[in-house]
């Protein structure tokens, strides 16, 4: 089953992704467990902007090759 996209979710290293026993995946952002106030658990989608968003480690390996190149 595919799944929705996340917008900036999918490329942040705050997401996890959360499967239930029906087949469906969620996108849970983690920093909602140390700032709820700011970050919802479940985000609605796609996320365009979001000021906790950090890219994760091979995103931003590949924006510095793709740089320099």
């Amino acid at each position: 089953m595919s799944r929705q996209p996340a917008g900036l979710c999918d490329s942040c290293a705050h997401q996890q992704l959360v499967p239930n026993t029906r087949g469906s995946v969620f996108s849970l952002c983690r920093r909602s467990r140390t700032e709820p106030e700011r970050f919802p658990r479940y985000p609605r989608l796609p996320v365009g902007v979001c000021p906790g968003y950090e890219p994760r480690g091979e995103d931003v390996a590949a924006a510095r090759r793709a740089s320099s190149s």
